[in-house]
């Protein structure tokens, strides 16, 4: 069964009454959904430095609120991934510890020029950064931490002596910098001054060559007075020595009789026969006399009797802890009894020769 098609009529009309159709294309919405997906991702791209922001690591981020109140010291960003509006603006500053070098001139006391270089150690407080950014910047070192470590340096120094300054301990010299620097209202709450390093302290030629030359001789000094006290302890070994000699002799001196003498010559001689050098041997006129160490007088000595035997309780050594010293130091209490006693002192007091005797070898009987 055939279907009948419409016929255009359109042939025959004439070309005046000739009407022209317009077709319009429609999106589908698959179509729609693609198209805004990449206007969105595209829009997206373009805003993302806009609104992401990364804080590298070792510092933070101080936002700056442009539809608001600017800069924002309550809180900052920390390392990693932040976001923000599009029209805000982030800062960031490195919260490391860093170094300043500086070589100072300053003036001591005497108005001397020294010449001082120092390293700084110093950081950002990291809370603080906002209150930083709002109040200094970024151009902080020269704003507040080279200012600072200057001036006290300069406090410091002016405040010394150069003689002082040369035999300084540098570690105090360093924590009185320091100690001044943290004391800086300017910079409180918003640097952190770790350390402070003397590199260098120079001083002006002239005075280093006077300064070693008084050096030199106190050390001098220092060595002459350890002679003097070396002499001082020679002088006190040979008293006591002395007096040890004295007590011998004045025990010994009974028990000298020439029998006795008589017999160490015959020793003496024995020994003196038995010894394998070449010798000489001169002997006396008599046959009684010994060779050398008697007279002639041996042969007619005198029968005596034994010397009794010495009882060491009768002649006793002195007390050596005890006795004064020959040069007291002033002030102690040998010399206060030296003095009081009359004997020889370093303080110059003198005494009779009789009494220092006694005082020097108490104990001691003459023989």
């Amino acid at each position: 069964m055939s279907t009948a098609e419409p016929v255009d009529d359109g042939a025959h009309e004439h070309p005046k009454h000739r009407v022209v159709r317009h077709v319009r294309y429609r999106m589908s919405r698959s179509e729609k959904f693609i198209a805004v997906a990449l206007i969105v991702g595209v829009v997206v791209l373009a805003l993302i430095p806009f609104v992401f922001i990364i804080v590298p690591a070792g510092h933070v981020g101080v936002l700056y609120r442009l539809l608001r109140h600017g800069t924002e010291t309550q809180f900052v960003y920390r390392e990693g991934l932040g976001i923000k509006w599009p029209f805000d603006r982030i800062y960031t500053y490195e919260v490391r510890t860093k170094t300043l070098n500086e070589s100072v001139h300053a003036l001591a006391t005497d108005g001397l020029s020294v010449q001082v270089q120092i390293s700084v150690l110093y950081r950002p407080v990291p809370d603080s950064a906002g209150r930083l950014h709002q109040e200094v910047g970024y151009e902080y070192v020269d704003r507040i931490v080279r200012p600072i470590s200057l001036g006290a340096v300069r406090d410091i120094i002016g405040k010394s002596d150069p003689h002082d300054l040369y035999r300084i301990n540098v570690e105090d010299l360093e924590g009185r910098i320091l100690d001044k620097m943290r004391r800086s209202p300017a910079a409180y709450g918003l640097i952190v001054f770790e350390r402070v390093v003397v590199r260098d302290l120079d001083l002006p030629p002239t005075l280093n060559d006077s300064i070693n030359r008084k050096l030199t001789e106190e050390q001098n000094a220092l060595a002459y007075q350890y002679l003097i006290e070396q002499a001082k302890d020679e002088a006190e070994r040979k008293r006591i020595e002395a007096i040890g000699i004295q007590t011998f002799y004045a025990i010994v001196a009974n028990a000298l009789t020439p029998q006795l003498l008589t017999w160490r010559g015959i020793e003496a001689t024995v020994e003196l026969s038995r010894s394998n050098n070449s010798k000489i041997v001169v002997v006396g006129g008599g046959k009684d006399q010994l060779p050398l160490i008697l007279g002639s007088d041996i042969a007619r000595q005198p029968d005596l009797p034994a010397p009794a035997v010495v009882d060491p309780r009768s002649n006793p050594l002195p007390p050596f802890r005890d006795l004064p010293r020959l040069f007291p130091k002033p002030g102690s209490a040998d010399a206060a009894s030296g003095a009081a006693s009359g004997v020889v002192s370093s303080t110059g007091s003198t005494g009779s020769d009789k009494t220092s005797t006694q005082a020097a070898t108490p104990g001691v009987k003459k023989p």
